[in-house]
């Protein structure tokens, strides 16, 4: 069959970006070219404990959507930042230097996917 299922943590590709302490999220790949021959598209999921955050960082390529799983925090992108919650989508424009943080009481769940596929940044 040429569709493919993927359960991320047990089939994604484990990135454990942003080691230092507050950044310790737990960033598991399901879609890239290596993992299901993806041409066009760079997907996964992301786990925030509360007060656990993303680096600030960006795809300077790529164009990013994220969709809010569970949880809730902030976007946060130069001076400005932005709340969401549940269910909420954010449109990352690429290059725009962003990072995401968990100022609620459960864990963080954000699906994220960008494109064209591209390295990021190191934090």
């Amino acid at each position: 069959m040429e569709i493919k299922l993927i359960d991320p943590i047990k089939d994604g590709k484990k990135i454990w970006l942003g080691d230092k302490e507050g950044y310790i999220r737990k960033v598991f790949r399901a879609i890239d070219k290596e993992l299901c021959n993806s041409q066009y598209f760079v997907s996964g999921i992301t786990y925030f404990e509360p007060g656990e955050s993303s680096s600030m960082h960006n795809h300077p390529q790529s164009e990013e959507i994220d969709f809010v799983i569970q949880g809730e925090g902030l976007v946060l992108s130069g001076n400005e930042e932005m709340k969401f919650k549940k269910f909420d989508y954010m449109f990352i424009p690429k290059g725009v230097m962003h990072r995401h943080v968990n100022t609620g009481n459960e864990t963080l769940i954000l699906l994220w996917a960008y494109t064209p596929p591209g390295e990021l940044p190191k934090d």
